[in-house]
């Protein structure tokens, strides 16, 4: 198991839970990074990786005693690292900076964007979105998608729906999310089963498209941004391996 020491500055977010059901609780990484240990020690103990900002988790156990060593005074918690390492804690400012974060410094995300978006939210309805969508650069509606995604706007949807219109697909296939895009929609419906194609967004779309809304809790956003980051990292900026 892999052991991580909390101390007053808290690497480990948890607001609103209780410490006594710890191993039902999950957390991400708010500080630059923390260090895993093998052991809940940091005398005896090897320090076996770091997990960086965003690094999710899930706290299986925690020392029922807070433990001391020189100024540094918390409980050890005995975690394991989820996949992709994206989850968060609602209540708490720092999980919605988190995400403003990822959407300010989107790779092909440009200040004319900021201006498109605005139209789109002023003038673009939700009954003819995936027509009137069309007129937009379709290469760059992703980006205006996950800006929508971070306000928990509805029109999110058709604006990702249309992104993934096979017409565009030549193009908007090159784009380090392009295969993520159907998760990512499913994620933000997970109470819908809807197969990963274009037509069945577009009919899942037609059907409900006065009615549905972004209803996830910002930890469930703060994943799917944390994902999106990882994969512009590993594509564009080639930190990830």
């Amino acid at each position: 198991m892999k052991f991580i020491w909390k101390i007053a500055c808290s690497f480990i977010f948890l607001l609103y839970c209780s410490l006594t059901h710890a191993q039902a609780l999950t957390g991400v990484i708010i500080e630059k990074y923390a260090n895993i240990r093998n052991a809940p020690s940091i005398t005896n103990s090897t320090i076996i990786m770091k997990a960086f900002k965003g690094s999710a988790l899930k706290i299986l156990d925690k020392t029922t005693e807070k433990m001391k060593s020189g100024e540094l005074e918390g409980f050890w918690y005995k975690i394991e690292l989820l996949e992709n390492g994206d989850v968060a804690f609602e209540g708490d400012k720092r999980i919605e900076e988190f995400i403003q974060f990822v959407a300010s410094s989107l790779y092909y995300y440009r200040p004319n964007l900021d201006e498109q978006l605005k139209e789109i939210k002023r003038v673009v309805s939700r009954k003819n979105a995936l027509e009137e969508l069309k007129k937009y650069n379709p290469r760059f509606l992703n980006y205006i998608g996950y800006h929508l995604i971070a306000e928990k706007n509805g029109l999110a949807f058709p604006v990702l729906i249309t992104f993934m219109h096979p017409d565009f697909k030549e193009e908007n296939s090159k784009d380090a999310n392009y295969a993520f895009t159907w998760e990512l929609l499913q994620r933000l419906i997970p109470q819908a089963l809807i197969t990963s194609n274009f037509k069945s967004f577009e009919y899942w779309w037609q059907k409900n498209y006065d009615s549905v809304q972004i209803d996830l809790p910002s930890h469930e956003i703060a994943l799917i941004f944390k994902k999106i980051q990882d994969n512009e990292n590993r594509v564009y900026r080639k930190l990830i391996d």
